[in-house]
């Protein structure tokens, strides 16, 4: 019988998701070639298909997944589900954790203009969470070797890496931690109708177009392109620089921007090309429609900041530039823009260097011969990166799920996952009690309208009911001021 494999997804499943969702989607795609999938998504989802069973469950409801797990031979899970969902890490159920995103090198940037108190806080959360999937996990997969060697590090400080699991294990550990990256689907994009050049008013049909096909977050530094892009503007007035810059879907909340599409906007208009050298498409980018934009690129690019959360990167808008078959511009520093370069797809530039990426873009644009060369290079890496391969040691797994963590936790474990319950249970005090507040204040506003309003109501009718043979107003002056005592007549 095919295992039963229930992948829950801490981000939004839809039309418009971001990086976590889509890897959510695409690993369970691929794993219902080798058993029933359920994909559990938070709260709401527009997807529709026949490859699995699509559930929802309230992401901040810590038990709603009860039910699910009751018909799941195996689970799969990343990051924050398992501290909102706290339940997942107690089942006795193989349990696969994806650690393709290091969330505490990650916070080091994302919380780096904040307080040190408030980053510290998030820290703490972070290392807590951490701890506990480490201890908990049955089987473990991240991105890249570079990831691998880290996480075999913090399994062994945890004490993952035994005397008992080596004997049981390969001899490379491959069957407790193995790298599963993101993928790409086997067809290339197609052309379809235009979505940029000849519709978008800057973008002419036989404009030189690079693309910025992914977020601006903190650790990215598209700000060293916008300057190159100033130098050559009037060498190259045909080269446009387009950005993928709506606001990110969010489950928890509204979508949102960061400060570096505020200062790299900015930026842009100081230089003077902003809107038309340099373009912000400001609607988020619907998964299957992002084909037809890199379809209609010359050029995919990248850059970021370096730093440590870069050398354990696995920048997925390099994977849709493969996807393309673009030749790529990008940062040296990570691992798949450092496998682009060595397949001949691209240039490396290194970081924050403005002559660099001047030069590197000058001999894509200048050597049609340089551009059609990595297009076919291009071609040939992105075979081995198709989602069905890449998935293939999760599938391995799945087939044959294995509890390798203890069955009596370690206390350390323990503690954690109580921490995370605890912390919760908080977090859902606390916003039932602002819930509680905001309806209090609610319904007191509305007692007040209505008494206003009632008020309004009887002055209204009396006024209406006013004789109309009533004394003018000078009459009942007179008569006041006849009723008003004189000077001297009291003490």
């Amino acid at each position: 019988m095919p295992p039963r494999i229930l992948l829950v997804s801490t981000d939004r499943v839809g039309a418009s998701m971001a990086g976590p969702g889509i890897r959510a989607w695409e690993l369970a795609r691929s794993l219902s070639r080798v058993g029933a999938v359920t994909l559990a998504v938070p709260d709401s989802s527009d997807m529709q298909t026949n490859d699995m069973r699509l559930i929802t469950y309230g992401s901040d409801r810590p038990r709603a997944l009860a039910e699910a797990l009751t018909r799941a031979d195996v689970v799969i899970g990343q990051g924050f589900v398992f501290e909102s969902h706290p339940g997942l890490l107690t089942t006795d159920l193989p349990l696969a954790i994806d650690l393709y995103d290091p969330l505490i090198l990650e916070s080091l940037d994302l919380y780096a203009n904040e307080d040190l108190a408030t980053a510290q806080a998030q820290h703490t959360r972070y290392q807590a969470l951490t701890e506990a999937l480490l201890r908990r996990g049955d089987f473990f997969f991240c991105a890249t070797e570079t990831q691998r060697d880290y996480w075999l590090g913090a399994l062994t400080a945890t004490g993952r890496i035994t005397p008992e699991l080596a004997r049981q294990a390969d001899r490379d550990l491959r069957s407790l931690i193995d790298c599963v990256p993101s993928g790409l689907t086997e067809q290339p994009p197609e052309a379809i109708t235009p979505v940029l050049r000849g519709v978008h008013p800057a973008i002419a049909d036989d404009d030189f177009v690079l693309l910025w096909a992914g977020g601006l977050w903190d650790w990215f530094d598209p700000d060293v392109i916008v300057r190159a892009m100033a130098a050559l503007h009037n060498e190259y007035p045909h080269l446009r620089l387009c950005f993928f810059a709506g606001p990110r879907p969010n489950p928890r909340g509204d979508p949102f921007r960061t400060r570096v599409y505020d200062r790299v906007r900015a930026l842009a208009a100081e230089l003077g090309i902003l809107d038309t050298a340099v373009i912000f498409l400001d609607e988020w980018i619907a998964y299957n429609k992002r084909g037809a934009y890199l379809y209609e690129a010359d050029v995919g690019v990248s850059a970021h900041r370096p730093g440590i959360e870069t050398r354990f990167a696995f920048r997925t808008r390099l994977l849709d530039y493969l996807w393309a078959r673009l030749p790529v511009v990008c940062t040296a520093g990570d691992s798949l823009g450092e496998t682009i370069a060595q397949n001949g797809v691209g240039a490396l530039v290194p970081a924050g260097d403005v002559e660099g990426w001047i030069a590197a873009l000058r001999r894509m644009i200048d050597q049609p011969d340089l551009r059609a060369d990595c297009r076919s290079a291009a071609d040939a890496l992105a075979r081995r990166y198709i989602w069905s391969r890449v998935a293939e040691p999760l599938a391995a797994f799945c087939q044959h799920p294995r509890r390798t963590a203890p069955r009596k936790t370690a206390p350390a474990a323990t503690e954690r996952i109580a921490e995370l319950e605890r912390a919760l249970e908080e977090r859902l005090r606390y916003t039932r009690h602002v819930e509680a507040q905001y309806q209090a204040a609610i319904a007191q506003n509305r007692t007040f309208i209505g008494k206003f309003f009632s008020i309004a109501q009887r002055l209204l009718h009396a006024r209406n009911q006013r004789p109309q043979n009533d004394a003018s107003g000078d009459d009942r002056n007179k008569r006041a001021q006849g009723n008003q005592p004189q000077e001297g007549e009291t003490s």
